[in-house]
């Protein structure tokens, strides 16, 4: 993969499963009796620090890479600041993203009824972290092959249906990973 053939440095990707989708909506409880967290975890952490840590360049003494996601609204650019933590005692092999609900709203999740749903976090070559959603069907039919080929050649290799495809692709350092689960 050429870095002249796509417009971007990395790719960080996961399957939204039915769980995801309701932290988009702040509702991430599966019972009434608690709260539920709102964080989007990628594991194994030692794979996807270094993504993360190139797209949240500043790091505090805690280890969270500390950046901005950028979208638009009502055609104009917005941006707020977004943390990438890395594991906690209770969860010692997962890095997140906390309170991903504050980022991108619901209603820009593609419907269920459109298949397999998954989150992208696109750094472009100003180094900004745009987090987009792209069904299985967009990323056939609207990406470039390169990243099309790493998503969908990832998830296809998935043996489980509960357990999410997670990865990244990136075309500045020329490294991939995908895992599932």
């Amino acid at each position: 993969m050429s870095q002249t053939q796509v417009s971007v440095k990395r790719i960080v990707f996961k399957e939204l499963l039915a769980g995801d989708r309701r932290k988009f909506e702040a509702r991430s409880n599966n019972t009434a009796s608690g709260g539920g967290a709102r964080d989007l975890r990628f594991s194994p952490y030692s794979q996807f620090k270094t993504a993360f840590e190139e797209m949240f360049p500043h790091i505090d003494g805690k280890g969270i890479a500390s950046g901005k996601f950028y979208w638009y609204e009502d055609g104009r650019e917005v941006s707020k600041d977004a943390y990438f933590h890395p594991p906690t005692s209770a969860r010692g092999n997962e890095g997140r993203i906390a309170n991903i609900d504050k980022f991108l709203p619901a209603d820009k999740i593609p419907i269920e009824q459109e298949g397999t749903v998954f989150i992208l976090f696109i750094q472009d070559r100003e180094g900004k972290v745009w987090p987009s959603f792209a069904t299985e069907n967009a990323l056939l039919n609207e990406w470039h092959e390169d990243v099309r080929d790493m998503i969908l050649g990832c998830h296809n290799s998935k043996k489980r249906s509960k357990m999410a495809t997670s990865g990244f692709v990136d075309f500045e350092l020329g490294s991939e990973f995908c895992n599932h689960g």
